[in-house]
């Protein structure tokens, strides 16, 4: 007989024997007290949508206790499921939301699903009163969310704060929606999100999954360079090459902050920044583990367990493990990583413990570029998507990352709330690679220069807070004042130069040539802080929220060169403010206005000596929001005007040195849609129009568009998963990007057009519990990147430098969860 024939028969014996069971008890006189025990008791859940009656019934025979159910009540309706830990009542509760049904227990501690009482003027209909709330009600800043669709965030107003009566663009990226994509960085995990462009790296091996663009700035996948990376509302790393570069199995959710986040965040760049938030200890939690293989022969294990470890403790242990091929040839690379965490919790206090040890050994060229001569129109044909320009015997990149740190918050009451958030993040780095120089005549052979740099870095991150919520009058505040402060503490060495190093071919490349150790080319000794005094008062009046912020930023950069025994301070300070007004309609549209400031701190002199100061950014936002009620969708609507000032420029007049009189202006519209629906389907939809140019410059870049900017961009993830039927449990994801032209010099000089490109991803899975395996709690799934194996060039930053795409990436995994 067949496992599913089989199943309807082991409901029937389990319910049989659970009313035996109560009977016996009954009779033994000890009823109540164990029906009590398995009513009052929290379990962990995971009940996926689908019709009333199977749900109902899996919920029973999970739960232990005895049901009897009207097949012509239920028929017809369907029930949103049940995730996480409840109560038996509790779980009812979720499970007939919405159906008109409820469930009443009986004499022996069984339960009936029925209609409610006929209610009469004399005798109305009285329910039970259950304290359960829905998933959606349930939501927190930093909690799991189910679907697509998330509610409320932190990181633009470092409150819990929903995001319907935010006056700003933002977008929030769930683990589920990261599940069901199979993202495997934080490029991946915004690739589908308005205003950002990442992947413009392409293949590159370290920091093309990471270059996040974010309305035209950011995206070069430095944590040291670029300013727009945070954990947990701390910045992240920030320590040149040796920082960034996290794995996403470490996060519950990426958050896109879009416009200017000085007023929370200190130095930043104006286009926003991207907000990782790790997973936490939680009560309930389903635990998993998971192996996977793929495409250049990856392999790769995980594993994500926890739960209450005696009285208010909780704890979480996420570990991940990976072998493979890169796309380059004759490369390869390796992770190991682990995350444990723990969280001690009473009615007024909560203190998470969250530390993390993540090793990248990677055998690949680094930074792979290749002259924009080399892949347009060239004579000797089209140069192979898994060209290594560097080369195996000579290349290598080994980092470690470590860090630990806590998330502490008191209540002293319910107007009074003080928290403390720490990192310590400490990187060593030991590196060697090549990179590309001209390509001659013949338009095959590329000239090369080597490249070495050892790194030992340690990152002090800390934020203190205080939130206090009154009122005056028909106002409503909530008051947040905080000083936040950071330390990065970095020795590099770093060596460069063409010394014999040979050239390759482009077509004919040779490998495991002699390279000789090149000169040091910096040996530094560098330490950055910053200390920024903030305050924010979040104000609501009926139905409009009002949102004014200010903060005061003190930077300061001291370089000792251990090559020339000199000493370079330099030191910045800025004030930045925010302003925004959001007002809710009851049919769910949100009309906003917001205005932002930023700043960013340059190091470096002009030719008289004279220090520069920051770059400068503001932006002018209007947007609506709309999010109807009791729906599980967000779609939002943003039109900007950023600008960014003090930008430097070649000098004309003193040749090596720049000078201040750079501007940028970037106007665009944004549109995004999510969207996770009771039958099954989720989705996402995103279009960016960017129109980006330069307003200020002294040479020829006046009135162009800045490289690796698309003017427009579009994408669209639909994701479906069968309820019913023979294939009840089986998943579909289908995807396209658009990613339009971009221009391929950022200097204006050499301006050409790098072509748009459109690319589809696709994913396919199996909950081999609804199949007729029976299998509870296994999943299967295949998730394939560049779906068609397009080729095509990512981007240009300048004629010499362009990134090849990726191409085809194709991921399996079997999981299995409890």
């Amino acid at each position: 007989m067949q496992a599913h024939a089989l199943k309807p028969i082991r409901k029937i014996i389990h319910t049989l024997f659970i009313g035996l069971t109560f009977t016996a008890f009954n009779y033994a006189g000890i009823t109540n007290t164990f029906a009590e025990t398995v009513v009052n008791t929290k379990r962990a859940y995971n009940i996926q949508p689908g019709p009333l009656t199977k749900v109902v019934s899996e919920f029973a025979a999970e739960s232990g206790i005895l049901l009897a159910a009207n097949a012509e009540l239920a028929d017809g309706k369907t029930s949103k499921g049940l995730k996480g830990s409840y109560t038996v009542e509790e779980g009812f509760a979720v499970l007939l939301s919405g159906s008109g049904l409820v469930a009443a227990r009986n004499a022996v501690g069984g339960y009936s699903i029925e209609k409610p009482a006929i209610e009469s003027r004399d005798h109305p209909a009285v329910l039970p009163e259950v304290a359960v709330q829905s998933q959606a009600e349930q939501e927190t800043a930093t909690s799991p969310v189910r679907g697509f669709v998330a509610k409320r965030n932190a990181t633009a107003t470092k409150t819990d704060t929903p995001i319907i009566e935010t006056p700003q663009a933002m977008s929030v990226v769930t683990n589920d929606e990261m599940d069901a994509r199979g993202v495997r960085d934080i490029g991946q995990a915004a690739a589908y999100t308005a205003g950002v462009f990442s992947g413009s790296q392409g293949e590159t091996t370290l920091f093309g999954g990471n270059a996040v663009q974010i309305r035209g700035f950011g995206g070069n996948g430095t944590a040291g360079l670029s300013f727009n990376e945070y954990l947990d509302g701390l910045r992240l790393n920030g320590t040149g090459f040796a920082g960034g570069n996290l794995d996403p199995y470490l996060f519950e959710r990426v958050e896109v902050l879009k416009g200017p986040a000085s007023v929370l965040f200190g130095q930043t760049q104006p286009g926003g920044i991207v907000n990782m938030v790790s997973k936490r200890p939680r009560e309930g939690m389903l635990n998993e583990v998971r192996l996977g293989t793929g495409n250049r022969d990856h392999i790769n294990g995980a594993f994500d367990v926890g739960g209450a470890w005696g009285d208010n403790v909780l704890v979480r242990v996420t570990g991940l493990a990976l072998d493979g091929d890169s796309q380059q040839d004759h490369s390869d690379r390796k992770r190991q990583l682990l995350a444990p965490s723990l969280t001690w919790a009473n009615d007024k206090t909560s203190l998470t413990l969250l530390a993390h040890y993540q090793r990248d050994d990677i055998n690949a060229t680094i930074l792979s570029v290749v002259p924009a001569s080399g892949l347009f129109s060239n004579p000797n044909g089209r140069v192979s998507p898994n060209l290594r320009i560097g080369d195996p015997g000579y290349e290598f990149w080994d980092r470690q990352t470590w860090s630990f740190g806590y998330l502490f918050s008191h209540a002293f009451s319910d107007a009074l709330t003080v928290r403390q958030n720490l990192r310590y993040t400490h990187n060593q780095l030991d590196s060697e690679w090549l990179y590309r120089r001209s390509l001659n005549a013949d338009r095959r052979t590329l000239n090369r220069s080597a490249f070495s740099a050892k790194e030992d870095a340690g990152n002090l991150a800390i934020d203190n807070q205080l939130q206090w919520k009154t009122e005056t009058g028909p106002v409503q505040h909530t008051l947040l004042a905080g000083v936040d402060y950071r330390r990065t503490s970095k020795e590099s060495l770093l060596r460069f130069g063409t010394v014999g190093v040979p050239t390759i071919d482009l077509f004919n490349p040779v490998y495991h040539r002699a390279i000789p150790t090149q000169a040091i080319s910096q040996n530094n000794d560098t330490v950055e802080q910053q200390i920024g005094t903030y305050l924010q008062n979040q104000m609501k009046i009926g139905a409009l929220s009002l949102l004014a912020g200010g903060r005061y930023d003190d930077a300061q950069s001291t370089i000792d060169d251990r090559q020339t025994n000199a000493t370079t301070t330099q030191r910045s300070h800025a004030f930045t403010g925010r302003l925004g007004a959001i007002y809710n309609f009851s049919n769910g549209v949100a009309p906003y206005v917001s205005y932002a400031q930023s700043f960013e701190p340059i190091s470096g002199t002009a030719f008289g000596g004279a220090r520069f100061i920051p770059m400068e950014g503001e932006q002018y936002e209007l947007g609506i929001k709309y999010q109807p009620a009791d729906s599980n969708q967000l779609l939002t609507l943003a039109v900007f005007d950023l600008t960014q000032q003090n930008m430097t420029t070649n000098d004309p007049n003193n040749l090596g040195f720049s000078v201040q009189v750079g501007e940028v202006r970037t106007r665009g519209l944004e549109i995004e849609e999510k969207a996770s629906f009771d039958n099954g389907l989720s989705l996402t939809a995103a279009y960016t129009f960017l129109d980006d140019e330069v307003t200020k410059s002294n040479n020829t870049s006046i009135g162009t568009r800045r490289a690796q900017i698309p003017r427009h961009s579009a994408s669209l993830w639909a994701d479906y998963t069968v309820r019913t039927g023979t294939f009840s449990g089986v998943g579909l994801g289908l995807g396209t990007r658009y990613i339009g032209e971009t221009q391929g010099d950022r200097a204006g000089t050499n301006v050409f057009e790098v072509p748009g490109y459109t690319l589809f991803d696709a994913a396919l899975r199996y909950d081999l519990g609804q199949s007729p395996l029976a299998l509870k709690g296994w999943k299967f799934d295949v998730t394939v990147n560049n779906l068609f194996d397009k080729e095509y060039v990512a981007s240009c930053f300048a004629a010499h430098s362009c990134y090849i795409g990726v191409s085809r990436t194709a991921r399996a995994s079997l999981r299995y969860t409890w």
